[in-house]
C-alpha cells in the first residue's frame, strides 16, 4: 500500500505543511507521490503554501499577494524545534526550490494544487502559465490539481498536461461536471462520501484524502480507490498493514 500513499502537503505531522523540511521528509520516507498547495506573491511568483493569509502559518497577518517573492523569503513558517541549519527549509519555498529537490527523484510524481484564492486575484491564465513555466523541464512526473474546475478544462486546451480535480461536494452535479470535464484524477474528502461503493466510474483514478487510520485506508483501496492522501504518512508508511 505504500506506493499508492500521497504525502499531504509533505511530510506535515513531523515537519511544518508545505516546507521544505516536510518535502524532503516525505521523500526520505519513500513516498513516490507528494502534494503541495500553490499560491502566487505580489510578483506572480508560484509560492508553496495553503492559505492565502500567512496568519496560520506563518505569524504574518498579510496575503500571500500582498508581498513580493523577496519579502517572503523572509517569512518562516512556524516551528518551535528548529536548528540553525534547518532555517533555509522553513522559509515559505517558490515551486522552483521544490522543483530543485524534486528533480533529484525522477520516480517520482508531485501533485501541485492551484489555490482558488490567487485566480481569484490574478485570473485563472496568469497562476496557471506561471506555474507551467516553472514546471517546464521538470524531471519528474507532475499533476496539476484545482478546485476550480476552469482549470482543468483550460489545461485541456493547452494540451498533454496530467490533472485533478478536487470535488468540493460528491454529489449528482460534480458527477456531471467531472464527466464533462475529464480529469485523469478526482480527488474527494473521504468525510464527504458516505458510501465507497458509489465512486463514480470513469477514466479518472480516484484519490481520497484525510484518511489517517492504516486499516482503514487498506480497506479503501481494496474498494475502487486508487490513492490515498494523508497528513499523517509517517503512521500509514510505517503501519504493518502498509508494508
Amino acid at each position: 500500500m505504500k506506493k499508492r500513499l500521497i504525502a499531504h502537503r509533505g511530510d506535515m505531522v513531523t515537519y511544518p505543511e508545505n516546507t521544505l523540511l516536510a518535502i524532503q521528509s516525505a521523500l526520505n520516507l519513500g513516498m513516490s507521490y507528494i502534494e503541495i498547495d500553490v499560491q502566487l506573491s505580489r510578483d506572480a511568483v508560484p509560492m508553496v503554501v495553503h492559505d492565502a493569509s500567512l496568519l496560520r502559518t506563518a505569524g504574518v497577518d498579510k496575503n500571500i499577494y500582498d508581498l513580493t517573492s523577496k519579502q517572503l523569503d523572509a517569512c518562516l513558517v512556524n516551528y518551535s524545534n528548529t536548528d540553525d541549519h534547518e532555517i533555509e527549509m522553513l522559509r515559505i519555498p517558490t515551486l522552483q526550490s521544490v522543483v530543485d529537490i524534486m528533480n533529484n527523484y525522477s520516480e517520482t510524481t508531485l501533485f501541485v494544487e492551484i489555490k482558488k484564492q490567487s485566480i481569484e486575484y490574478f485570473g485563472l491564465q496568469v497562476v496557471v502559465d506561471a506555474v507551467l513555466k516553472v514546471l517546464a523541464n521538470v524531471k519528474f512526473k507532475v499533476v496539476i490539481i484545482s478546485f476550480v474546475a476552469d482549470v482543468i478544462s483550460f489545461l485541456k486546451s493547452r494540451g498533454d498536461i496530467s490533472s485533478g480535480w478536487a470535488v468540493s461536494k460528491f454529489d449528482q452535479q460534480h458527477k456531471q461536471l467531472a464527466q464533462q470535464i475529464q480529469p485523469d484524477f478526482l480527488f474527494c474528502n473521504i468525510e464527504k462520501i458516505n458510501d465507497i461503493a458509489c465512486l463514480w466510474n470513469g477514466s479518472w483514478q480516484w484519490a481520497l484524502y484525510d484518511v489517517r487510520d492504516p486499516a482503514y485506508a487498506c480497506e479503501l483501496l481494496t474498494k475502487g480507490v486508487h490513492f490515498i492522501e494523508t497528513g499523517d504518512i509517517v503512521k500509514l508508511a510505517n503501519a504493518k498493514e502498509c508494508q
